[in-house]
């Protein structure tokens, strides 16, 4: 299905992954930022085309990636969707998908195809295979999204489809915002100990704490629009509050049976997943594997 590809907000982390996947398949690649001088030397870089405008990247191309903030996103769609020519594809790689769903739905009625994909991996991913996308339909193109889905799986990838945004947000809200809350609320608490914490961590410290760095070490201005634009997960936020509470009043309470409760019912949850018994030796594993991979 080789073709050419243009690449909105290119010049970002995300923007450039998909150049270089999409190059490496054999697809004639153009990428379009806000500042034409800082996209063409990313192009170089990249060894792809670059356009000095969203117009002039998307005209003649056969599929539309918008990779561009969370904030910026609905609004672009409908902005390139002018320019586009009708049977072309596109799809917004966005993390919340509020809004966006309905821009792509009007950028539909002009005759191009479009389709919603959300990648659940991050630039610092070398391949697709193993890694997970959720794709959600716009209309009901199923040659398309049969066509997307293929264009992934042919590489590895693991693909989810799930039917609305909403839906999508809410599941958003518990795999992804939740984790960048609790890492960045662990880090903060740290921040406050009057000694070096990680001098002194053991085996779960020492994991967790790769996990809260990495999140510190990415741009806040996209963790931020990922939990604040995001209503599935101000609506998880009370659900926190309120658990923390709970959980707390059993610690402060010395309530040694209500804790007990609280950790056995958590645990029937997480028993379903197939890899639940053999968690303990795959965090040892996991920890000796990033120490020896430290080492070189």
């Amino acid at each position: 299905m080789a073709g050419h590809v243009a690449i909105i907000g290119g010049t970002g982390k995300m923007g450039q992954w998909f150049a270089t996947y999409f190059k490496e398949k054999g697809y004639q690649v153009v990428i379009a930022g806000r500042f034409p001088g800082k996209t063409a030397k990313t192009a170089q870089i990249l060894g792809v085309g670059s356009a000095d405008s969203y117009s002039e990247a998307v005209k003649n191309a056969d599929i539309v990636i918008v990779s561009t903030p969370i904030e910026a996103t609905a609004k672009i769609i409908t902005e390139i969707s002018r320019y586009m020519s009708k049977g072309s594809i596109l799809f917004d790689i966005a993390s919340v998908k509020k809004g966006i769903i309905t821009a792509l739905e009007k950028a539909k009625e002009s005759g191009i195809r479009t389709i919603s994909v959300h990648p659940l991996f991050g630039p610092g991913a070398k391949k697709i295979r193993n890694r997970r996308f959720i794709l959600i339909p716009v209309g009901k193109d199923t040659e398309l999204m049969q066509t997307i889905t293929k264009l992934f799986e042919d590489d590895g990838a693991t693909i989810s489809i799930i039917e609305d945004a909403k839906t999508h947000d809410k599941i958003i809200a518990y795999t992804l915002a939740l984790p960048h809350f609790l890492n960045m609320l662990l880090g903060n608490l740290l921040s406050k100990a009057d000694f070096e914490s990680y001098k002194f961590s053991g085996t779960t410290l020492a994991l967790q704490l790769m996990l809260t760095e990495s999140v510190f070490n990415e741009d806040p201005r996209l963790y931020s629009m990922i939990q604040m634009s995001n209503d599935q997960f101000h609506k998880l936020l009370v659900i926190l509050l309120e658990s923390t509470q709970k959980l707390a009043r059993i610690i402060l309470n010395n309530d040694t049976e209500g804790f007990y409760r609280l950790f056995k019912d958590t645990k029937v949850y997480l028993s379903r997943n197939p890899s639940f018994e053999d968690s303990y030796d795959r965090l040892y594993k996991a920890l000796e594997a990033i120490e020896e991979k430290t080492k070189e």
